[in-house]
């Protein structure tokens, strides 16, 4: 066991001439285990000063004041940041109230970070942070002359937890061996939660799906009957409006219909794979982002083979992956040099002769760790940029439902222009005569 108060150092801070730099703002406290390290490039441009910000260029652990916040700052000369300096506010009752974010620099012999986002997560800070008065500590001290010494924030910090009575709190940090233990059953606790509350949202999101699948049922269908009347009366300019509200109503419905349903008790008969890519990808022009442009390709021995497979559910599967590719390949913007390629190419699955559908895109590739299993997991996300999920257990059930495979690879891609990083998805299902 160690004195907390012994893992924290305080730090002496110069004064720096700099006017602009890389920031430390209450938006980089960790807000999950994966953003506990912290590093300079993660940080936003500010104006700082001399007066209201120290210049920290090692690296070191950054609390917050009022509230169980943390993150270890890997900062080093060549990649400095600036902290807002903490500081004291007098109140109207005559206290002393400490404000903004506390440095410290951390032995990590004795503590590791992620054990003190565990602390934060306990509230531990919340109970130390608001116990005492810190007027107590702000004017006790006098140097050789008799004048009065201002402590920083930092030293009325370690000093108050020297102060507090009782080994809970004042022998709180254990040996490292057992921080990771204790971090490990935390997260695993979390984790068991996490999945409960993810289970019920999804069956309470699926029931919604259902009933409003249900209630669609009939104002789709007059729809698709409205607009095959109207559509045989209609010039070509005509049809090619009344396709494109066709095509945006049936993606709406796939939408609501993806979350709602059991893709393996949907009734499949044999699709024409060709034909169906061919239809999809000219809907797709109708409804679908246009952040980038399509390239398609096909065997020509595989024209006319089919598939044993469900239409909606094979369209679902296509929207999940096209909109991966716009929300996560190209961040939603639009360039001339974004390409999603579609291919269809002949392989075997088992004995059995079968389709590859391969869907590659030239955007952000997927981060090096990045598994078929991630993919395929609920709730698991690409990058931290956004919050949008990646489709993929979607895209493994219908591929499932096919008695099909799933895999992608992430590569780099040489050719005559440039070098390019490109995203493929590739489902195998299994031709059937």
């Amino acid at each position: 066991m160690s004195n907390l108060r012994n893992c924290l150092s305080v730090i002496n801070f110069e004064k720096f001439d700099e006017t602009k730099g890389k920031v430390f703002t209450a938006d980089n406290f960790a807000k999950d285990w994966d953003s506990v390290y912290v590093i300079p490039s993660e940080l936003s441009d500010g104006i700082v000063n001399d007066h209201s910000f120290h210049k920290v260029d090692q690296k070191v652990l950054v609390l917050d004041m009022k509230n169980p916040r943390m993150a270890f700052v890997v900062a080093n000369r060549e990649n400095p940041i600036f902290v807002p300096a903490a500081r004291f506010e007098n109140t109207a009752e005559g206290k002393y109230v400490g404000k903004g974010f506390l440095i410290f620099s951390l032995d990590f012999s004795m503590l590791l970070p992620e054990f003190v986002f565990f602390l934060c997560r306990q509230g531990f800070w919340e109970k130390l942070l608001n116990r005492r008065d810190y007027s107590l500590y702000f004017y006790t001290n006098l140097d050789g002359n008799g004048d009065v010494i201002h402590h920083s924030m930092e030293e009325c910090f370690l000093t108050e937890m020297s102060d507090i009575p009782g080994a809970s709190l004042g022998h709180i940090i254990p040996a490292l061996s057992e921080q990771r233990e204790r971090i490990s059953e935390f997260r695993a606790e979390e984790k068991y939660l996490d999945d409960i509350v993810a289970s019920k949202e999804r069956k309470m999101l699926k029931k919604t799906s259902s009933d409003l699948i249900h209630m669609l049922g009939t104002p789709y269908s007059r729809i698709n009957s409205a607009i095959a009347l109207l559509s045989m009366d209609a010039d070509d300019e005509g049809r090619s409006r009344l396709n494109y509200i066709r095509d945006n109503f049936g993606y709406i419905k796939r939408l609501i219909e993806m979350n709602g349903v059991d893709f393996k008790d949907y009734r499949k008969e044999k699709i024409n794979i060709v034909d169906f890519m061919e239809r999809y990808i000219l809907g797709w022009e109708n409804y679908g982002s246009n952040t980038f442009s399509i390239e398609f390709y096909c065997d020509d021995e595989l024209k006319g083979k089919t598939i044993l497979a469900n239409e909606t559910s094979l369209a679902i599967m296509m929207d999940c992956l096209l909109d991966n590719a716009n929300r996560h390949g190209f961040h939603k913007t639009k360039a001339p040099g974004n390409k999603v390629k579609i291919h269809l190419d002949r392989t075997t699955l088992g004995n059995e002769n079968a389709v590859i559908i391969a869907v590659g895109n030239n955007g952000t590739p997927m981060p090096e760790d990045f598994s078929i299993d991630d993919y395929i997991t609920s709730g698991k996300f690409g990058t931290k940029t956004g919050r949008s999920g990646l489709g993929g257990s979607h895209v493994y059930k219908i591929a499932s439902s096919m008695e099909g495979t799933l895999d992608f690879i992430s590569e780099e891609v040489s050719s005559a222009e440039k070098d390019e990083w490109w995203t493929t998805f590739m489902i195998a299902v299994p031709l059937k005569l």
